[in-house]
């Protein structure tokens, strides 16, 4: 029997034991459901997540794709930075709570060496250090990186609605993750890698650090958390998406799956 290893501390200064009103707490709670039940729709429906579950997701595509993660990876804190500076006010509540979660995130990820577990998760896939350096970025790649930038450039009026894009992604991983770790992980008795497994449940926490400034700022408002709701989706599809696109790249190079 594989023992796992325990999860990493983590070091957010974020304080998660603030009160949230009956209705932001309600309302938290349908969206969370929602989402989750989003999540796995998409994922059910995503070719590459059904050749995951049927075990059908062969070692080298496994590094192929995660190869390619590695680089967003690299550039994570761009979509946090973004959304940041679409921030007009470090002052109002909403905001102020938005920019400190927002940057506790990419602190937490750079000051616990979530980028040094990353590449530990390659070397579990079988990765050398030299496959590693030796990858380059693809187009795929490239496109998903941009896509965040394409819908919530700096200019447009919606930072409410790129913090619950994020969220949305946030929590599309976690439920990706455990998905990974059951259909791969298992399935050949392999150890949990301790990235794959940390994010799995972290992310969770990042989800609702990212929405509550926005169920806060839009609390009684229908149209605006059809809004919000509508951006936390558009999130989801566009990370499976990516997946998707990343098995159809694999593929044209003349790859079998």
């Amino acid at each position: 029997m594989k023992v796992e290893p325990a999860i990493a501390q983590t070091s957010s200064r974020l304080n998660r034991d603030i009160e949230l009103s009956p209705a932001v707490k309600a309302q938290e709670s349908a969206i969370s459901s929602r989402t989750i039940a989003y999540c796995h729709e998409v994922l059910d429906r995503s070719r590459f997540f059904c050749l995951l579950k049927a075990g059908a997701i062969t070692p080298p595509l496994m590094q192929y794709v995660f190869l390619q993660y590695h680089f967003w990876r690299d550039r994570l804190h761009q979509w946090f930075g973004l959304c940041i500076v679409k921030a007009s006010s470090c002052t109002d509540p909403d905001q102020k709570s938005a920019i400190m979660s927002l940057a506790d995130h990419t602190f937490t990820d750079l000051q616990d060496d979530h980028s040094e577990m990353y590449v530990e998760f390659l070397h579990d896939l079988g990765l050398s250090d030299a496959e590693i350096a030796a990858s380059q970025r693809s187009a795929a790649t490239a496109s998903y990186e941009r896509s965040f930038f394409d819908e919530f450039g700096y200019g447009t009026d919606n930072f409410y609605e790129a913090l619950a894009a994020l969220s949305g992604r946030e929590l599309c991983v976690s439920i990706r993750n455990a998905r990974i770790l059951q259909s791969y992980f298992d399935a050949r008795d392999m150890k949990h890698p301790t990235w794959l497994s940390l994010h799995a449940e972290l992310e969770v926490n990042h989800f609702q650090d990212s929405i509550r400034p926005v169920l806060t700022r839009y609390d009684g408002d229908s149209t605006k958390l059809h809004s919000v709701i509508k951006a936390v989706e558009c999130g989801i599809d566009r990370h499976v998406q990516y997946f998707e696109d990343l098995l159809h790249e694999y593929e044209s190079l003349g790859n079998a799956v």
